[in-house]
Formats: structure tokens, sequence, C-alpha cells
């Protein structure tokens, strides 16, 4: 079995991770409406269409990291998909013990950002909020560039900006409370740092001074 497993690694990992985002969206089929978590400050958050956009993107900036991590640092992938499986695997769970969910604002508007949001509001019911999976994985996205040795500075600040972009995202599009990007961003940092001590042997974090370093 261990034998199989080190020979078929890569195509086993991303298969579980194609797996736990189908386990995903069965969970939010059920639509379980329990847990309210709404704050005083998300009442001051205000709705911003445009932000859909990252939102979005953030599809195409873990799959590419991902594939990029496959091509060039195979230790750094599967330390970065263990990570990610664990997070996840964690966040199924919580979704079915503790399910949250969210309000979500009456979208009116005609321009493409508004038909983009209320795609999404139609296609994903307003559940499995905490924590959000969009913050946990772009925290573990960011932090795997990281990671990479020789990163040019440039990578590093561009990965920095735009998944700062896509956790604002997930409350200016009103698919998230900020108590869900805490919880998102808490449960990335710890799975990132007992993952990669264990299976990395180095660890950055997601630190400005990471990456506003001397170094590249």
């Amino acid at each position: 079995m261990m034998k199989f497993f080190k020979k078929n690694k890569y195509i086993l990992l991303i298969l579980v991770l194609i797996m736990l985002k189908f386990l995903y969206l069965v969970i939010n089929t059920l639509n379980m409406r329990k847990h309210h978590l709404v704050s005083h400050l998300d009442n001051y958050i205000p709705f911003i269409s445009w932000m859909v956009i990252p939102y979005v993107l953030w599809y195409l900036y873990i799959w590419i990291t991902l594939l990029y991590l496959l091509i060039k640092d195979k230790k750094l992938f599967v330390t970065h998909s263990i990570a990610v499986i664990l997070g996840q695997t964690i966040s199924l769970i919580i979704f079915l013990l503790y399910p949250t969910y969210v309000i979500r604002p009456e979208v009116v508007g005609n321009d493409i950002f508004s038909k983009l949001i209320i795609l999404i509001y139609t296609n994903d019911n307003p559940v499995n909020a905490f924590p959000s999976i969009h913050v946990l994985q772009s925290v573990l996205t960011h932090m795997a560039i990281l990671n990479i040795k020789d990163i040019k500075k440039s990578t590093k600040i561009f990965s920095y900006i735009f998944s700062t972009m896509v956790i604002l995202s997930t409350i200016t599009i009103k698919q998230h409370y900020v108590i869900d990007v805490v919880g998102g961003y808490l449960l990335a940092t710890i799975c990132a740092k007992f993952v990669y001590e264990i299976f990395y042997g180095r660890y950055k974090a997601n630190t400005l001074d990471v990456i506003f370093s001397t170094n590249k």
C-alpha cells in the first residue's frame, strides 16, 4: 500500500483535492442554516460589486499555483497539498457540526459585476460560511508561494496583494462575515505551520517582513 502511494502520490493528492471540492458541493446542497455569525462590524462593510473579480479569479490563483508547484517543486507541492487537505477536511467537519449561514443583500444592478454576483448567489447556497474556504486556500496558496526557492520579490508582492483582495472580496460581495475570514485565516496558519515543519523542514509565514525583505 505504501509503495503504491509513493509511486502515485501526486495523482492521489490531486484526486483527494478534487474529492474534497465535491464533498463541499454536496454539503452545500444540504443548505443547513443554524448559526448566524453576523457582527456589528459587518454592518459597516459596504457592498462592492466589482470585488467579485478577485473572488472569481481565486480559482485560477489556487490551481495555477498548484500546477506550478507540481512541475517545479514536488516536495513543496506535496506539503502544500497536505496543508490544503487538512484545512479543508477540518472545514467540512465544522460545516456539518456547526452549520452557519449568511444573509445576502438583494442585487438589482444590470452591470456585468452584479450579474456575476447573481450567478454566484444562484449556484451557491449561503451556507458553509465558517470558516471561509476562499480565505483558507488564499492564505495557504500565498504561503506556498513564499516558500518557493528563489522566488522573485515582485511575485511575492503580487501574491500578497491578490490574496488580500480575495479575502476582502469575501466580505464585500457579502459571501461571508468577518468571523468567517478570521476563522479561515487562523485555520490556514495553524495547518501551514504544522504541516510545513513536518513535511518541508522550513516555513515562511504570511508576514510583511518576508514579502518586503531584501531577499528575492
